[in-house]
């Protein structure tokens, strides 16, 4: 099997085109596979409301901070499925709180985008939240996917391939870890078949 770059940037988002030759469909859809479901990442799970009289039910203002994609070193969280990080977010009328006005505990993870319009509020309005990140898996929940996968089929065992990230985590990153889980993957699935008695 054979990688060549073909394509990469980072706007809006980071993406990267490549080309794999000698490579069979079944592996090429599992890498695409993996990338879009089995990826870990952080995001919003748990929030405690203490005030919000804004246009926005809690529930609603809930699943918008649950959809916004939280940058991270993956080796913080990773195997770590009781990690959690928190959030503050707090202000008052009239004005609008974006991603960015998401304070995190730790320095070190934030959202991965500043801009994103969190809830619009009026004179009078007031908003203040405590909220904590956990890992997961776009199996669990897609607000945990960390990107997007696509392949064509320009011939036979020749795939372009395109990944775009969320910003959870650069794309070389992603790309690894999906490598890693299809190795693991199957080395479970020789070490069962190892099992097997004749």
């Amino acid at each position: 099997m054979k990688i060549k770059i073909l394509e990469q940037g980072d706007k809006p988002v980071e993406w990267m085109k490549f080309k794999l030759t000698g490579a069979p469909v079944s592996f090429v859809n599992a890498l695409r596979r993996v990338i879009i479901s089995e990826l870990v990442t952080l995001s919003i799970e748990d929030v405690n409301l203490l005030k919000n009289n804004s246009a926005f039910y809690d529930e609603l203002l809930a699943l918008r901070l649950g959809m916004v994609p939280i940058k991270a070193d993956p080796t913080v969280y990773e195997d770590k499925p009781d990690f959690k990080v928190a959030f503050v977010l707090k202000g008052e009328g009239p004005c609008t709180l974006f991603s960015r006005d998401m304070q995190p505990m730790d320095p070190e993870i934030a959202p991965a985008f500043p801009d994103i319009p969190l809830v619009r509020l009026v004179a009078g309005q007031e908003v203040e939240l405590e909220a904590w990140a956990t890992p997961g898996t776009a199996k669990q929940h897609v607000k945990w996917q960390g990107g997007h996968a696509y392949f064509t089929q320009t011939k036979e065992n020749d795939y372009e391939f395109y990944v775009e990230s969320f910003g959870n985590m650069p794309v070389k990153e992603m790309l690894k870890r999906a490598g890693r889980i299809l190795a693991q993957k199957g080395e479970e699935f020789g070490k069962w078949v190892d099992g097997i008695k004749a």
